[in-house]
């Protein structure tokens, strides 16, 4: 951002480029800089209604049942999955990047109308084709989202010169998020009694939509804009500086992102586990939802929980209970293994948020977008190789051996990455 400083009678500062090139005369002290801290503060407001029109997935408990009646089978289903993750994996980087260029809040505009735009068009369709097209549509539409909402809120709260509620903040989103996910579960099992699977779907189209006027409201706040030509090459230097150059964005990057796909891989792992030990969708169905309330009243708190712990001791937890967790799933009967899922779930409720703080404080808010979206491509990839793993593994022996297999492939690079932040953070650790 170029900033251009005047000094008048009225000690009058101004920042130029802070809200989508505009100039924002601020007074130092002054009733002006007040008020620009008070509307920055309803970011956050939208910011919890963009996540929950995200989260509020009320087609999960029908979407096979819907691809069924449309007459898709099981390879349909899975060709369907992978198109999106292949989409947003691979726009990861870009959006993310476009984010950093034109500004979060029109990327976040982009992504709820693509979004919006993709369940309209599964409410409409019948076949594989269209559902093809709205996973495109929503694969584009996430990628536009993905990393530009954390980073407009930390932005934000730059601005308002409260970095330090970051975790506080962002744990109270991921929690929206999870309680939103377990309501819209039991909402649409009723929708769908009521009326019809499609009806599932344009209500969720319509929930969808709520993001749109959340995100026109939100305000870019004053950040430093991206000095360079934007292009392909600069793209390629904000990833080797973060992920070679910069050891201590890098150290918490790499993390973050094993941490990631961990969480990633379990969601679908716990739901196989289940089936694997002979539960029923009556029992599954209330131990999901026991799954979701734990992370997100855990995450409601996290900041309390880190403060609790300290950095240090919650990153050590994090790092050795999150993959020993696959490999006592393995080991242990199904009740004790229900324990062990709840605690990773509670500790899965801290973990993100903590570790997305991390890799906000050692990035510069010019690129803070890209550098997220860097995060969650190799959150993406991870899963792409972990998943099929446990899968063939399972296949071919049985789930417990693929779960401890996993578990210790994960804990042996969960480890060394933690090493390697130890080394790069040093006393930023030890003094938090």
């Amino acid at each position: 951002m170029t900033i251009g400083l005047e000094l008048d009678s009225g000690r009058r500062k101004h920042y130029k480029g802070g809200f989508e090139g505009q100039e924002l005369p601020l007074f130092l002290g002054g009733t002006d800089e007040k008020t620009m801290k008070r509307s920055l503060h309803t970011n956050i407001y939208n910011l919890y209604l963009i996540k929950l029109s995200k989260w509020f997935m009320l087609i999960m408990p029908v979407v096979a049942l819907y691809y069924t009646e449309n007459g898709l089978d099981a390879f349909d289903i899975y060709l369907l999955q992978a198109i999106y993750s292949l989409s947003v994996a691979v726009l990861e980087i870009p959006s993310g990047y476009m984010a950093d260029v034109i500004g979060r809040k029109k990327s976040l505009v982009m992504g709820s109308i693509l979004g919006t735009l993709g369940f309209c068009i599964y409410s409409l369709s019948s076949d594989f084709n269209g559902f093809l097209l709205a996973e495109i549509a929503l694969g584009i539409g996430g990628s536009f989202i993905s990393g530009s909402d954390s980073a407009l809120l930390y932005d934000t709260l730059a601005a308002r010169e409260e970095e330090h509620t970051y975790l506080r903040l962002e744990g109270r989103i991921t929690s929206l998020g999870n309680f939103a996910e377990t309501a819209a579960a039991i909402c649409g099992g009723m929708i769908a009694v009521a009326f019809s699977y499609r009806a599932v779907y344009v209500s969720q189209a319509l929930v969808a939509a709520i993001a749109i006027p959340a995100a026109l409201m939100l305000l870019e706040p004053p950040r430093r804009k991206i000095t360079s030509p934007p292009g392909l090459a600069h793209i390629l230097r904000v990833c080797r500086e973060s992920l070679f150059i910069n050891r201590k964005l890098s150290s918490t990057l790499l993390l973050s992102a094993i941490i990631g796909t961990s969480t990633l891989c379990m969601a679908w792992t716990a739901q196989v586990y289940f089936v694997n030990q002979g539960l029923t969708e009556e029992m599954i169905t209330p131990l999901w939802v026991a799954l979701n309330l734990t992370v997100a009243v855990v995450a409601a708190f996290a900041s309390a929980v880190v403060e609790r712990l300290g950095t240090l001791r919650a990153i050590v937890v994090i790092v050795i209970f999150i993959p020993l967790s696959y490999i006592l799933l393995g080991l242990l009967p199904l009740w004790p293994a229900v324990v062990v899922l709840m605690l990773f779930y509670a500790v899965r409720g801290y973990a993100t948020p903590l570790l997305k703080q991390l890799a906000n404080n050692y990035c510069g808010s010019d690129i803070r977008a890209t550098v997220l979206s860097i995060r969650n491509m190799i959150i993406r990839f991870g899963f792409a190789v972990i998943g099929p793993l446990i899968g063939s593994l399972s296949a071919g022996y049985s789930l417990s051996v693929a779960l401890r297999v996993s578990g210790v492939i994960l804990l042996a690079l969960s480890a060394a990455a933690a090493c390697f932040l130890y080394f790069s953070l040093g006393n930023d650790l030890k003094e938090s």
